[in-house]
């Protein structure tokens, strides 16, 4: 049984409240498959396809249970965990899909626009930002749930689920590569209660969790989110959200950095701004080390010794916050 501490701590801010009340609100969607489901593999291709359009506002995880078969890979690796999720939504078939707390009617193709698109393009009174440190198989996360508007007085509890981003198995049912793989909850499936802070005000949760030598440790993040006593979804969390969007925060802008692929620089142009600061962050959500030059109006950034990858882009002027994404090549 692998050992997990989990504590949690009210962390006081005195600043006052900026213009952001509310975060941007991802769409987590919990899919229960079968790794032995004939529907399921036929499905899931289309359906991976469809949400990776929507990689910016989804969270995803694939959960297994025992349904329509008991054998299955996943399933096995931890029967408990994996069951206690579907009988939370009473959940008897696979494939399902929960948006939010909210269980989908099975259609053809799994997920459509028409179901998912009334959960785009939300706020959430919350913020959840996820930090992930270590090396080996020994992780230390800290979560920091920030209260900007009030929540409804209902009752939550607060989840982190242990999840294998791609796991490559061919499975009876077809499938090769298995996505967003749901391994452990932490410390247990049920979750703890939450009482969200005072507004503008955090809960800070600290805790590790040690990585299965059957898990590939570079693929192994955690997923958080605070859901309500009625199944919903308040908001969700994991370390490749580095940069945290407000949609109600006009200082917040989303700029294009050319040329995007990028080899030895990438640059943009500041008009009526300057920059105070830059960070970058690969696709693990990891701060790295990068320098920019300051040229009036045109800022250009050295990315000449960065791996190839995707990483994500925090400008911050002395006006507003700025936000891009980068292809490294």
């Amino acid at each position: 049984m692998k050992k997990v501490k989990f504590t949690l701590f009210l962390l006081l801010f005195a600043a006052s409240l900026f213009a952001q009340q509310s975060a941007k609100r991802y769409v987590l969607i919990e899919h229960f498959t079968n790794s032995r489901c004939s529907i399921c593999g036929s499905k899931n291709p289309g359906f991976y396809n469809f949400i990776s359009q929507y990689a910016d506002d989804i969270h995803h995880i694939s959960i297994h249970p025992s349904v329509p078969y008991n054998n299955c890979f996943f399933y096995l690796a931890n029967p408990t965990e994996n069951n206690a999720r579907a009988s939370f939504y009473s959940v008897f078939g696979t494939p399902t899909v929960v948006l939010n707390g909210a269980v989908m009617d099975p259609s053809s193709p799994l997920l459509n626009i028409a179901q998912l698109q009334p959960f785009l393009n939300k706020t959430s009174p919350i913020n959840i930002k996820v930090t992930e440190t270590g090396v080996g198989n020994t992780r230390n996360v800290s979560v920091d749930v920030r209260s900007l508007g009030t929540l409804p007085n209902v009752g939550y509890k607060i989840y982190a689920a242990i999840v294998e981003k791609t796991v490559n198995y061919n499975a009876p049912n077809g499938e090769k590569i298995h996505y967003d793989v749901f391994r452990k909850m932490v410390p247990e499936v049920n979750g703890i209660t939450f009482t969200p802070a005072a507004v503008g005000q955090s809960n800070v949760i600290n805790f590790n969790y040690s990585i299965a030598n059957n898990w590939v440790a570079d693929e192994v993040y955690v997923l958080v989110y605070v859901q309500s006593s009625a199944t919903e979804i308040m908001n969700s969390g994991t370390k490749f959200d580095p940069i945290l969007l407000g949609t109600q925060d006009a200082k917040v802008e989303t700029i294009t950095l050319q040329p995007n692929p990028a080899h030895t620089s990438a640059s943009f142009q500041l008009v009526d701004d300057t920059v105070v600061a830059l960070e970058m962050y690969d696709a693990k959500g990891q701060l790295t080390t990068t320098t920019f030059n300051n040229n009036g109006e045109n800022v250009q950034i050295d990315v000449q010794n960065l791996p190839v990858g995707l990483y994500f882009v925090k400008i911050t002027g002395a006006q507003k916050v700025y936000t891009a994404k980068l292809v490294k090549e």
